[in-house]
């Protein structure tokens, strides 16, 4: 068996360690050894000369020179008319038992050659471009100032050479450059034959990867000279602010600074500069730093409401879901080109939907107009949420029925005697309830879970339990109505539904809190409920002929919206001056004020009611007296509960 390869075929893995050992033995004069000896040949030369990495994978090398990569392994097996193999299996069927003969080494010999010098090559070019920066020494030199050896360099080298944080070490001048192949190159061919004129000195130049230069000033310093970078590079009547190669601004090279955005401090220091000085910003370039996170300098670029326009072209982001902190902004303009992730699309249209899955306003991608995506017809400020509407009826008649049936049920159902409620139910009448309470905390009322028949029916699974619960008729439906504990509704803040009203039938939704009495527990006694209502035309008036309230408990706005009305009417009523000739009776919101100064302060609630009184039922303000009396002894000790 042969290993086929034309001279423009890419090297992949399935093909690499028949290249290998076909180079080998090409370079030997090996022209019809067994595999085998070619596998030791392989195994030294990988050892001796070559660290290659390729698809990700690393070929694998044993003592005893067998050679067999992993990806070729994971690739056969990958494949559904390929039989499931093994290491040895690879080793002994594809390198052990067969021979190349000469014709087809003599054709494959060029190719792999150049091909295995360009992947040597790149591989020792990736590791040392990894951090992006050089360091380059010029040995010996120090006895020359650093900025004429410099020129003298620069003359040599060309104007490409853009160098960082000149400076001396011991006998030599060194500066830092970043990952630029040929200007490396060049100062590489400079070793050993780099003079300064009217010296006979050579001097031997290395050029060392490196991580990214500090600085030596302050942080304070570094943080004005920032500052004095941002200004220069803003542009008010644009509203720009160009951030590209940041750190090569001529403003860092006068001072000796290195302030590299691929730094995440660096980066959220300018951030927070931004959205300080010029938050009225609408475009930034970050393009060429080498930036590869964005997650705090995003979350402060918020501040930038009017910041739409976005450039991060030549930068080092992985995959999309690096730039996923950007995404709660809504960007309109979004530069992505030369990164890891941009490359590794193939398809424009798989681009764009991806992109859009994180910024789906994007109107301009990588500078070219966004075709509209496909989808449903819908207007853009459909998912605004619709303002709130108190009540709604479908016609005044039936609005004038309601409100009036309303007004007069609950006027009999929060008194004391609801018996002459019978009037308002039909003979035949349909009744339910269903809760969602709590049975256990401190927002639980026990009795509740005992007087209420709930008919939840992802409880209630049961066909008998649900009938059961299902009142039918007058009689059972008002002995239901008498069982279920006292209370007050907040008739101010019920919200009324009508969507249907005709001659033989209306329909009405009713959504509103109540609130328990005879309940110490401020978190128990406030309910929200939903009664849906269909009433009927009996004689004169009206009547219930099919009923339904579910319970629950209400919201955070329910709760602070709940009773107000009646507070302020019952604080108008009160004179301003002059004795009052009866006790206003306490609202709901107001006993919650009481129970809860009693319970803080220890003292009886007919006391706590007196403190808040006095002080118009400020709660702030009745504790802070109470403390100031309390310290100095004021507050008689029949005032606590002991």
């Amino acid at each position: 068996m042969e290993f086929p390869m034309e001279p423009d075929v890419k090297l992949d893995a399935t093909s690499y360690e028949s290249n290998c050992i076909a180079e080998s033995s090409a370079v030997n004069g090996l022209d019809d050894v067994p595999i085998n000896q070619w596998q030791c040949e392989v195994g030294k030369m990988l050892r001796n000369h070559f660290a290659l990495r390729l698809n990700g994978t690393c070929p694998l090398v044993g003592d005893d020179g067998s050679v067999f990569d992993s990806a070729v392994v994971t690739a056969l097996n990958n494949k559904p008319d390929k039989p499931k193999i093994s290491y040895m299996q690879l080793c002994k069927d594809r390198l052990m038992s067969k021979t190349i003969g000469p014709t087809k080494l003599a054709q494959l010999k060029c190719t792999i050659s150049e091909k295995l010098k360009k992947l040597s090559h790149n591989t020792s070019a990736a590791s040392n471009t990894a951090t992006g920066w050089r360091k380059v020494t010029i040995h010996n030199a120090a006895e020359h100032e650093p900025a004429s050896v410099m020129e003298e360099v620069k003359s040599l080298v060309g104007a490409k050479l853009i160098y960082h944080k000149l400076a001396t070490e011991a006998n030599h001048v060194t500066f830092h450059l970043e990952d630029d192949e040929s200007v490396c190159k060049s100062l590489r061919d400079l070793s050993k034959r780099f003079s300064m004129p009217g010296s006979n000195t050579r001097h031997t130049i290395t050029v060392d990867t490196t991580t990214s230069p500090g600085s030596a000033l302050p942080p304070e310093d570094v943080d004005e000279i920032v500052k004095r970078v941002l200004a220069s590079r803003y542009n008010p009547d644009l509203k720009k602010l160009d951030l590209s190669k940041f750190h090569s601004d001529q403003g860092f090279r006068s001072y000796n600074v290195v302030f590299v955005l691929c730094h995440a401090s660096n980066l959220d220091t300018v951030a927070n500069m931004i959205v300080k000085n010029i938050p009225e910003v609408e475009e930034i370039d970050l393009s060429n730093n080498k930036i590869m996170k964005l997650d705090t300098t995003a979350r402060i670029l918020r501040g930038c409401r009017n910041l739409h326009k976005l450039n991060l072209n030549n930068n080092r982001f992985y995959s999309l879901s690096d730039l996923r902190a950007l995404r709660r902004h809504p960007y309109t303009d979004l530069y992505l080109e030369n990164n890891k992730f941009s490359r590794r699309y193939k398809n424009a249209d798989v681009y764009i939907s991806e992109v859009r899955t994180y910024f789906p306003k994007l109107l301009v991608l990588d500078g070219k107009e966004l075709p509209k995506p496909i989808g449903f017809e819908v207007d853009e400020n459909d998912d605004v949420v619709p303002p709130f509407r108190p009540s709604f009826f479908c016609n005044d008649q039936a609005k004038q029925i309601v409100v009036m049936f309303l007004k007069q049920y609950y006027e009999v159902f929060d008194s004391k005697d609801r018996s002459p409620l019978a009037a308002a139910y039909c003979e035949d009448a349909i009744f339910s309830m269903t809760t969602l309470l709590p049975d256990s905390g401190p927002r639980a009322v026990p009795i509740d879970s005992k007087n209420i028949p709930n008919r939840n029916l992802r409880i209630r699974t049961r066909p008998d339990e649900q009938l059961e619960l299902l009142l039918i008729g007058r009689s059972a439906v008002m002995k239901q109505i008498n069982n279920l504990p006292p209370c007050t509704h907040d008739l101010h803040n019920f919200v009324v539904d009508v969507s249907i009203a005709t001659a033989r039938l209306i329909k009405v939704v009713l959504h509103g809190v109540y609130c328990r009495h005879n309940i110490r527990s401020k978190w128990a006694n406030i309910r929200s409920f939903q009664r849906t209502l269909i009433i009927v035309p009996v004689g004169g008036g009206y009547c219930i002929a099919n009923e339904q309230i579910y319970l629950c408990l209400p919201t955070y706005n329910q709760l602070q919206k709940s009773f107000k009305f009646e507070s302020q009417l019952t604080a108008a009523a009160v004179p301003s001056s002059g004795p009052s000739t009866a006790e206003p009776i306490p609202q709901p919101s107001q006993l919650l004020m009481i129970e809860g100064f009693a319970e803080q302060s220890h003292m009886k609630p007919e006391y706590a009611k007196l403190c808040l009184e006095q002080n118009e039922w400020d709660f702030a303000k009745s504790a802070a007296l109470f403390m100031k009396l309390k310290e100095e002894g004021k507050i008689p000790d029949n005032y606590y509960n002991h």
